[in-house]
């Protein structure tokens, strides 16, 4: 079985400091450092490492840059054949952590603007279970995927960040919509960046009410909430030392559509996913933090 990934690929540039800056604020960084990263390109390595097979759709720079991520694809056995080279330039990244693993990004879009979808993709990808998306692509192409793959029988996965408006249509052909608090809390008209557990459940459902299946809310190191027409249940969160969080939630979505893609119970899937989520935490990146299939098993069986 097999994840199919629409969505961005970018280069980090992340900064390291004891704190984030105020506004205004002029602050001394500790380092500068360069990865392979975008949400996109983020989650397929993610659900590669955890064990699936993974194609994905997307668009670099004809430039060093997207070179560099397009050789990252190739290290990572992901297949590729659907990345096209636009005029733009590749999509870049711009991300500050501070000492206690707290993030600020900044996305410049670049070649990411560029990215359709085509019907060619799953005509041609029979293995493919789950599509997977996010939204630093443009959204008219990401609801094109979603509705497609929808109608194909796959299993659909709606990640929605950076944060936009969704309409009902969209949300109905996501099986399983994937957001953190700030994002949950912004889809319903709220502006909350910590939820407890209660009020994630309630924001849940007005998400189902406003068209989604089954949600997933992400709680950061509280853990995360599910809910679907018949039940809802909390996972905890695996506690670590958080170093940098900025691809954990990645992890999260890779790992959960791995896992899924395998016919996993949920309850399953969503312990597998906070392990990887929080194995990503432990480590500097976007890219070198996504733990293998084996870290994250070994994390789930030493503190069953």
């Amino acid at each position: 079985m097999s994840v199919l990934v629409f969505g961005s690929l970018n280069l980090d540039l992340v900064t390291y400091a004891d704190k984030l800056p105020a506004i205004g604020e002029t602050i001394v960084g500790e380092k500068l450092l360069k990865f392979p990263g975008g949400k996109g390109l983020n989650q397929a390595i993610a659900a590669r490492r955890a064990g699936s097979e993974v194609l994905m759709i997307g668009s670099i720079g004809n430039d060093l840059d997207g070179d560099f991520l397009f050789d990252i694809l190739k290290s990572e056995n992901i297949d590729h054949k659907f990345i096209t080279k636009t005029s733009e330039q590749t999509g870049i990244a711009v991300i500050e952590v501070s000492k206690s693993g707290e993030n600020r990004i900044i996305i410049i879009a670049g070649a990411n603007s560029k990215t359709k979808f085509s019907d060619e993709v799953l005509t041609s990808s029979p293995l493919v279970t789950v599509s997977l998306a996010q939204l630093e692509t443009p959204i008219i192409e990401v609801a094109k995927f979603i509705q497609k793959s929808k109608a194909a029988g796959k299993i659909t996965i709606l990640n929605p960040a950076p944060i936009q408006k969704l309409d009902e249509a969209l949300l109905q052909d996501t099986d399983y919509l994937i957001a953190n608090e700030t994002e949950a809390s912004f889809l319903v008209g709220k502006a909350v960046e910590h939820l407890s557990k209660d009020e994630a459940v309630i924001i849940a459902k007005q998400l189902q009410k406003n068209g989604a299946k089954k949600v997933i809310i992400t709680l950061g190191a509280q853990g995360s909430i599910y809910l679907d027409q018949e039940k809802d249940l909390f996972t905890p969160a695996y506690k670590v030392n958080a170093v940098d969080t900025t691809a954990a939630g990645d992890a999260f979505c890779g790992a959960f559509a791995t896992a899924i893609s395998e016919h996993k119970p949920v309850e399953y899937a969503l312990k597998f996913a906070s392990a990887a989520g929080a194995l990503a935490a432990t480590k500097a990146g976007a890219v070198p933090s996504l733990p293998s299939q084996q870290e994250i098993l070994s994390m789930i069986t030493s503190l069953d």
